[in-house]
């Protein structure tokens, strides 16, 4: 699956540089029960995440819907794209659908790898705007300005997926191929994937200096003025929930980082490319669709709203503590302060997970 080499080798629709049975009947059946597992947790947990986001309004903000975006873009590599794995790898070496639909699994590859990509950039440039112009954040990030975003990467991405389909040479054999123009792969690999990158690290880098600041200032927080401190607060609940996306852009990374390193090393020297080479770049690829079915467990891990809409959906019915909220009204009375609370049951589901 050399989905990043801008120079294929000349036999590559000519012969397979493994032999048949290669795998063994151990590795064959626990890629097979791997890609399973992946497709399953991938398919709920995405569903999920987008469930809760649509049902509470608590979760239906910007950061949200771009979140929703991303999990459709990973739900739907487990849809449209490993199960094309699994077929390869059922026959491997052999690709048994023919030269079409070979280049067909590369553009669907392509094109929700890319709306992977740009979901997570929006994601970092949404976190980065809420945190250095906190005030100026809802100016510049508002919801017609997402769904322009949102629109935007997903037309983006399916153009390109269609004009690489068109592009792609199909193998004449029966062996996986990705035959492409060098220019227009290095377009495919710059500005899809390393400049997205490369901006996205840009952001977290200054997001964590702000951070680091922010740290600081708590221990001095009570001679703040009170001004500069309702925006030191915002920026703190922004942070927070930048840590748990971030945690997502980093996972995103590392899952990718084995197939990208395999890749660039087979582009530098084409003579380590062996059956053994071949088989570590499938089970790299393996890794960076492990990460379409543990954003969800991230969500829930790092997100406490979430992790509280997915209990409520997960054990409808149980009465517990999320189901009800606390409403605190300030009273100020000849320069004295009286806090009175009261808790308030939600009645609706469709509020507050």
């Amino acid at each position: 699956m050399q989905r990043f080499n801008l120079y294929p080798p000349s036999n590559a629709t000519e012969v397979s540089i493994c032999e048949d049975d290669q795998l063994g009947v151990g590795l064959t059946i626990s890629g097979l029960i791997f890609m399973y597992i992946i497709i399953t947790l991938s398919i709920l947990g995405n569903i999920l995440v987008c469930s809760v986001i649509f049902k509470y309004t608590s979760l239906q903000t910007v950061s949200y819907y771009l979140v929703c975006s991303l999990a459709v873009s990973d739900m739907m590599v487990s849809v449209t794209v490993v199960p094309f794995d699994i077929v390869y790898w059922i026959y491997f070496p052999v690709w048994p659908l023919g030269g079409l639909i070979c280049n067909l699994w590369n553009s669907v590859f392509f094109l929700f790898l890319m709306a992977s990509v740009f979901n997570l950039l929006a994601i970092s440039t949404d976190r980065f705007i809420a945190i250095v112009y906190p005030l100026r954040y809802k100016e510049l990030m508002s919801f017609n300005v997402v769904k322009v975003i949102i629109a935007f990467i997903w037309t983006y991405s399916i153009i390109t997926g269609i004009i690489l389909f068109l592009v792609l040479i199909p193998p004449e054999k029966k062996v996986y191929s990705f035959e492409l123009p060098p220019a227009f792969h290095a377009f495919l690999l710059v500005v899809n994937v390393l400049i997205p990158f490369l901006i996205m690290i840009g952001f977290y880098f200054k997001i964590y200096v702000i951070a680091r600041r922010h740290a600081k200032r708590v221990g001095i927080i009570s001679n703040i003025p009170t001004d500069i401190r309702n925006v030191g607060d915002l920026i703190g609940r922004e942070l927070r929930v930048a840590k748990a996306l971030g945690i997502v852009v980093i996972t995103f990374v590392l899952c990718w980082l084995p197939f990208e390193i395999i890749n660039i090393a087979i582009l530098i020297d084409e003579g380590i490319e062996n059956c053994a080479m071949e088989i570590a770049d499938t089970l790299s690829c393996w890794l960076a669709y492990l990460q379409t079915a543990v954003n969800p467990i991230i969500y829930a891990f790092s997100n406490t709203k979430f992790r509280k809409a997915f209990k409520k959906i997960l054990f409808k019915g149980s009465n517990d503590s999320f189901s009800e909220y606390r409403l605190t009204t300030v009273h100020r009375q000849q320069g004295a302060s009286t806090i009175r609370i009261s808790t308030v049951r939600n009645t609706s589901d469709e509020g507050q997970p």
